[in-house]
Parts: C-alpha cells; sequence; structure tokens
C-alpha cells in the first residue's frame, strides 16, 4: 500500500529503498512497485525490479508483467528472456514474451514455434491473440480469424479449435527436465 500510494518517483525509490531484500523479492510488492514506476514514467526501474525479483525467485505473474516491457524494448529484453528460458522452459508467460519479441523483430517462424509451445503449456487467449497478430502480418488471414475466435473461445473456457493442418500443440511439448 506504501508504494501505491507514493505520490511522486522520489517517494516511490525511498519507500522502495527503505524496504528489506526479501521484500524486493516479494510478487505482490515488486508488482506494486512496478505498477507505480510505470505510472511516473520511470520505465527503466520497473523492469529492472522485475529482473532482480525473477532472479531471486520465479514467478509467472511477474513473468507475464515484464512481457510488457519487453514488448516495448525487444531487443534488449530478449537476451534475458533467452537466459531464463533455459532455466523455465515450460513458462507460459516467458513463451508468450518470447514469441512477441521474435515477431516485432520480424522472425515469425521461431514466434509461431513459440506460441505452440505456450499454447501447449496453457498461456489461453494471450497466446492466441498473438497468434492471430502473426498469421494476419504474415497475410493469412483464414488462419488469422481462426486465432482470433480461438482466443474468444479461450476467455470463455471454451475449447478451442485446431488449425487445420493441427499446426498448434494440443498437449504439452516433452522436454528434458533434469533435478540437482
Amino acid at each position: 500500500a506504501s508504494l501505491r500510494e507514493a505520490v511522486d518517483r522520489n517517494a516511490l525509490a525511498a519507500r522502495w529503498d527503505a524496504l528489506g531484500k526479501p521484500l524486493r523479492s516479494e510478487p505482490a510488492v515488486v508488482e506494486a512497485y512496478a505498477a507505480r514506476a510505470s505510472e511516473f514514467g520511470w520505465d527503466e526501474a520497473a523492469p529492472q525490479a522485475l529482473e532482480h525479483a525473477l532472479a531471486t525467485r520465479w514467478d509467472e505473474d511477474l513473468a507475464a508483467r515484464y512481457a510488457a516491457y519487453a514488448a516495448a524494448r525487444p531487443d534488449l529484453a530478449r537476451t534475458q528472456l533467452e537466459r531464463w528460458l533455459q532455466s523455465h522452459p515450460r513458462s507460459p508467460a516467458l513463451l508468450l514474451a518470447l514469441a512477441h519479441t521474435a515477431r516485432a523483430q520480424g522472425d515469425w517462424p521461431r514466434a509461431e514455434d513459440l506460441l505452440q509451445r505456450a499454447l501447449a503449456e496453457g498461456a489461453g487467449a494471450p497466446a492466441w491473440e498473438e497468434l492471430g497478430h502473426g498469421y494476419s502480418q504474415a497475410g493469412d488471414e483464414s488462419r488469422a480469424r481462426l486465432a482470433y475466435a480461438n482466443a474468444l473461445r479461450a476467455l470463455r473456457h471454451e475449447p478451442a479449435v485446431a488449425m487445420p493442418d493441427g499446426t498448434w500443440a494440443a498437449e504439452p511439448i516433452a522436454l528434458e527436465t533434469r533435478d540437482a
């Protein structure tokens, strides 16, 4: 609440600095800080706080929040996103963020592959919408319409309609996992 009530950047920075280090990794605290920093137009502070928190403890909601910043600066964020993918290959938010940056950089085949993986991991409507944007950008209007329709179906908790040639995965993709 204190972070949300900060009246300016200086007050927000002072309150953030006054927090103990463990609190700066708590998802709810980092989310409040990032949201308020964004409201002040302080676009450097929010992604840095999110990166630090995600490095300390992975959280899908924070990863999704970071994805919004990654969309604005895909070149800078892609390296970090790729690094995280090594540790969290099944993260729907991470796969979606990487797909968005790949599409923004003109790499539609990679974006499509990442979106298929994101859908298989349960990314839902946002992944279908991004898939629709990609197909539309690529000039494939029939697939774009189907992807957008599936985004609406996902929001309504209805089953998705498969692409005509089965280009999206219905089951999670088998990835190698290792313990310590």
